[in-house]
C-alpha cells in the first residue's frame, strides 16, 4: 500500500473523542477538521473568496491522542501531519461513498491565529497528569502576593517606587498624585 504523506491546516468541527482501539485497547483520539482554500478573486470583497470545504477525520494514537484530547477543542485552528487513507463505504441506500482519514503523526495549534503554551505531561504509576508549569506557579504566587498587598492597604503591584521615593504607574509612567516625598 502506498502511503501518502499529508499536512492539513483547518479547524476542529467538534471536541476530540477519546476511546480505545478495538484490536488491542490502545488509547486513541478521533476528531474531524474542516479546511478550505482561499482563492484570489479581485471581484470579491477583500480580493479573496473561500473555496469548497473539505473534511478530514483524524486519528491519533497513544500519547498523541491523549495530549490532543486535553489540548484541543471545537473551533481550534490546527495543523495535522500524517498519512492519508481514503476509505470507501456503502450507504444504507446502496450508494457508494468515501471518506478521507489522516493517521496523525504530529498535531499542533496553527499559530497564524493565536498563541499557545506548551505543557509537558508527566506519566507515571499514578497515570497521566500535567506537569507543574513554573510560569503558572510564578504567576499564581504573584497574584497571591498582590491580593495580600491590597488587603493590607499597600499600593497595587502595577505601581512601583521611583528613585526619588515617588509612586509611579508602571503602565503610563505617570507619578501618582500625593506620592512625592516631602522635600
Amino acid at each position: 500500500m502506498n502511503e501518502t504523506a499529508i499536512t492539513v491546516h483547518g479547524r476542529l468541527t467538534a471536541d476530540p473523542v477519546v476511546r480505545r482501539s478495538m484490536k488491542d485497547g490502545t488509547p486513541m483520539a478521533t476528531f474531524r477538521i474542516a479546511t478550505n482554500a482561499r482563492k484570489r478573486n479581485p471581484e470579491a470583497p477583500g480580493g479573496y473568496e473561500d473555496g469548497a470545504t473539505s473534511y478530514y477525520s483524524v486519528v491519533a494514537f497513544r500519547s498523541l491522542g491523549a495530549n490532543s484530547s486535553m489540548a484541543l477543542s471545537k473551533g481550534d485552528p490546527v495543523v495535522v501531519s500524517g498519512n492519508l487513507e481514503i476509505e470507501e463505504f456503502t450507504r444504507p441506500d446502496g450508494s457508494k461513498g468515501s471518506t478521507a482519514q489522516i493517521l496523525a503523526q504530529a498535531i499542533g495549534h496553527d499559530l497564524t491565529w493565536g498563541v499557545t503554551m506548551f505543557r509537558k505531561v508527566s506519566r507515571g504509576a499514578g497515570g497521566e497528569a500535567l506537569a507543574p508549569d513554573p510560569r503558572v506557579q510564578a504567576a499564581t504566587s504573584a497574584l497571591a502576593e498582590l491580593a495580600q498587598d491590597e488587603a493590607a492597604g499597600e499600593h497595587p503591584a502595577y505601581d512601583y517606587v521611583g528613585e526619588d521615593g515617588s509612586l509611579v504607574d508602571s503602565v503610563t509612567g505617570e507619578v501618582r498624585e500625593g506620592s512625592r516625598p516631602a522635600a
